[in-house]
C-alpha cells in the first residue's frame, strides 16, 4: 500500500481552519450572554404613561428597537407570559423611531409579532417614552402594579435571542398571578434603543 507523503502545509491549513471555527463559536457564545447597559426605572409609574383615571389593572411596558434581532425572543416570551398569567394587565409596546423616519420604518417581523399579542403598540419618536421609563436596551420590560408601584424592571430572556423559561419571565408571570417574585430585576439582552443603524438581519 502506497503511503502518501506527510505535508506540514496541509496540516497547518487544517489547524488554522479548525481554530477559526472554534474562535467564532466561542465569540458567538460569549456575545449571547453580554447584557445591555443597566438602568433604573422610576419607582412610581410616570404621569405621562399612567392610564387616565383609576385602573385596577397592572401596566406592563416593553421598550423595543424595531430592527433588533435579539428582541424577537423577548416578544415571544412576553406572549407566553400573557397566555400563562391572568388577564389583569395592560401591555404597551414602546417602539423606537427616529423622528426623521416614516412610520413604515417600524415595519418588520418584530412589529408583526407584537400585533399578534393583545397589546398596544406605541411609536416612540427618539425614544422619549423609553427615556421616561429609564430603559436603554431593546427588550427591557417594566411592570407596575395597579397602584402604580414598580414591581419589575429588566429582561425576560436568558440570553440574546434565546427563547425558553428563565427567571425574568417567571418573575413577571408570578407577579401578574398575584404572587411574589423571586427577582425584581434581571439583565436585558438586546441592542441599544438609541441606535439608528441596528442591522435588520432576519427581521
Amino acid at each position: 500500500m502506497k503511503v502518501l507523503p506527510f505535508k506540514p502545509a496541509l496540516l497547518l491549513v487544517f489547524l488554522a481552519w479548525l481554530g477559526s471555527i472554534v474562535i467564532g463559536y466561542a465569540w458567538l457564545f460569549r456575545y449571547s450572554f453580554v447584557a445591555g447597559e443597566a438602568s433604573t426605572a422610576p419607582e412610581s409609574i410616570p404621569r405621562s404613561l399612567a392610564p387616565p383615571g383609576s385602573s385596577s389593572r397592572w401596566q406592563v411596558f416593553l421598550a423595543l428597537h424595531p430592527h433588533c434581532p435579539c428582541s424577537l425572543a423577548t416578544v415571544r416570551e412576553l406572549a407566553k407570559v400573557l397566555t400563562r398569567a391572568a388577564d389583569v394587565s395592560v401591555v404597551t409596546v414602546l417602539m423606537y423611531k427616529p423622528s426623521n423616519e416614516p412610520d413604515s420604518w417600524l415595519e418588520g417581523r418584530l412589529l408583526d409579532e407584537c400585533r399578534r399579542m393583545n397589546c398596544r403598540v406605541q411609536p416612540d419618536p427618539e425614544g422619549r417614552f423609553a427615556k421616561v421609563l429609564g430603559t436603554v436596551t431593546s427588550g427591557d420590560v417594566v411592570v407596575y402594579d395597579a397602584s402604580g408601584k414598580l414591581r419589575y424592571h429588566g429582561g425576560i430572556t436568558g440570553s440574546r435571542g434565546h427563547e425558553g423559561d428563565n427567571p425574568g419571565q417567571q418573575a413577571v408571570i408570578d407577579l401578574l398571578r398575584g404572587g411574589s417574585a423571586s427577582h425584581s430585576s434581571m439583565p436585558v439582552f438586546g441592542c441599544p434603543i438609541q441606535k439608528d443603524n441596528v442591522q435588520k438581519g432576519s427581521l
